[in-house]
């Protein structure tokens, strides 16, 4: 952990403690945003190699840049349900590590990619007044654009009648998932590298790559910010 902080972030810390109630997403520690210990937790962890068991067909290649541990839980959750926007930095950050590690072992070599977000349902994302998969991507694209072309398309939709996957064990994430995304008009120009906040069973990503993959368009891999404990960590591929 880090060393003790200096006065200036005692201050901060007091005065987001009384005056606004303010807490680290990530341990509850009285703070705006993510405080130094757990940015720290945070920068001290390497993305690797994530595979579901059981791996459901069709899964692509995935990488992942840390366990679903408390801190991001709390980040998660934050950021997607309580629309935390000050923690997309964070996200996207972890987000582009995992992409930069899929595509090139961090040396980000080969052709454009297209970064393609899983989609949430619409009503979701209009109750929440902001997608938070999409908002992670694109600064993560940010972040990579500046050693390697990288874009970032929309490409999918999750259909009608699609339920939260919260809740369900994996036959029944397949099933719900079985025919739950299209494809938009235009198609990604490119190799795409899909991403999403967080990998358990596969299944979500798992369907994205089979319906790219069924118009033709090449799938990288899948890229996440974490991956829960039902998930095989592994060495880099």
């Amino acid at each position: 952990m880090r060393s003790e902080p200096g006065s200036a972030e005692r201050w901060l810390a007091a005065a987001a403690d009384l005056l606004l109630g303010a807490a680290c997403a990530g341990c509850g520690t009285a703070w705006w945003g993510v405080c130094p210990d757990c940015r720290e937790v945070l920068q001290g962890r390497i993305p690797y190699a994530a595979v579901p068991d059981p791996c459901p067909a069709a899964f692509p290649r995935t990488v992942t840049s840390s366990p679903y541990d408390p801190i991001l839980r709390g980040m998660i959750i934050a950021h997607k349900e309580h629309q935390a926007l000050g923690l997309t930095r964070v996200l996207g950050d972890r987000l582009a590590l995992s992409v930069a590690t899929l595509i090139g072992r961090g040396g980000l070599a080969g052709p454009p990619v297209v970064l393609v977000p899983v989609p949430s349902a619409a009503r979701v994302v209009r109750q929440r007044g902001f997608d938070a998969t999409l908002a992670m991507t694109r600064l993560a694209a940010r972040r990579l654009q500046v050693r390697h072309p990288v874009s970032v398309q929309a490409a999918l939709v999750q259909r009608a009648g699609v339920r939260d996957q919260a809740g369900l064990d994996a036959q029944a994430r397949r099933r719900n998932l079985s025919g739950g995304f299209w494809l938009r008009s235009g198609l990604p120009r490119g190799p795409v590298v899909l991403t999403d906040d967080l990998v358990t069973t596969g299944s979500t990503l798992a369907e994205a790559a089979r319906v790219l993959r069924a118009s033709g368009v090449p799938v990288l891999g899948a890229a996440t910010v974490a991956a829960t404990e039902r998930v095989k960590g592994g060495g880099l591929y």
